[in-house]
Formats: structure tokens, C-alpha cells, sequence
């Protein structure tokens, strides 16, 4: 999925965040994870093209093809998982309830929408066991 669709996601979850809690925080905070996750291209595009910036390069979003690597750091339902066991309490719990239905909802539809994801794609200890190898990672279409 494309960032705008992102952006636009995020915005319901963190109005419904809103809604439920009437913490401008959580909202806040659930609005920006739902899409800043997505910073960890950055990631496979310097991997793939060094530091040298290039607009359409990275808009292209397929570094993979460059490299032969899929890392995405951030995009990982361990991490959601740990954060979410992380930050328990009262205090925190709308925040905690808004980050993780945002990100778990990026993740979806990041699986939904990326038609090349394997079903595992989105577990960092399964791109780890297969050394980030996009071949190994990707499905063949």
C-alpha cells in the first residue's frame, strides 16, 4: 500500500483512538505510528542505492530488486508484539491500544497490498532466518 493510503488509515484509527479515549495524545501518537513505520524504507534504499538521494528511486519502492534484500526493521509483528507487552498500565493504555491497532492495521494491509508478501514476509525472525534474501522472502510474481 501506497503512503496516502496509509496516511488516510491512520487518520480513521486515530479518530476512532479519539473517539474512544478522548486523549488528543493517543490519537496523536496512533496517527504516527500508522505510517512513520514506514520510515524503515529507508533502510532497504540505502542498502540498495547508498546515500545519494533519487526522488523517483525511492518512490519506485522496489529496493529489493537492487539489492536482492528486504529488510524493513520496523515492519514486524514481533516488534508490535513486544511493544504492546511493553507498555502496559493504565497511563499508557490508550496510547498502547491506538500505536498497536495502527500499526497492526499497516501491517494488513501491507499484506493485502503487496500481492509479492509470502505470508511470513511480515515476521522479522523469518526475513532474519532467510538473510533478508529477497528471493528467498518474495514470492515469484
Amino acid at each position: 500500500m501506497r503512503t496516502l493510503g496509509h496516511i488516510v488509515t491512520s487518520a480513521g484509527v486515530s479518530l476512532a483512538t479519539y473517539h474512544r479515549y478522548r486523549s488528543p495524545a493517543a490519537a496523536l501518537v496512533s496517527f504516527l505510528a500508522g505510517w512513520l513505520i514506514d520510515l524503515d524504507h529507508i533502510v532497504d534504499y540505502v542498502k540498495a542505492h547508498g546515500w545519494r538521494f533519487n526522488w523517483s528511486r525511492f518512490a519506485e519502492a522496489n529496493h529489493e530488486s537492487y539489492s536482492g534484500k528486504l529488510y524493513l526493521p520496523l515492519h514486524s509483528y514481533e516488534l508490535l508484539a513486544l511493544f504492546f507487552f511493553l507498555f502496559k498500565g493504565p497511563r499508557n493504555h490508550p496510547m498502547r491500544v491506538g500505536v498497536t491497532v495502527s500499526v497492526l492495521t499497516h501491517l494488513l494491509l501491507d499484506q493485502k497490498y503487496n500481492p509479492s508478501r509470502k505470508p511470513l514476509t511480515y515476521f522479522l525472525a523469518h526475513r532474519i532466518r532467510k538473510r533478508f534474501d529477497a528471493n528467498e522472502i518474495l514470492s515469484a510474481h
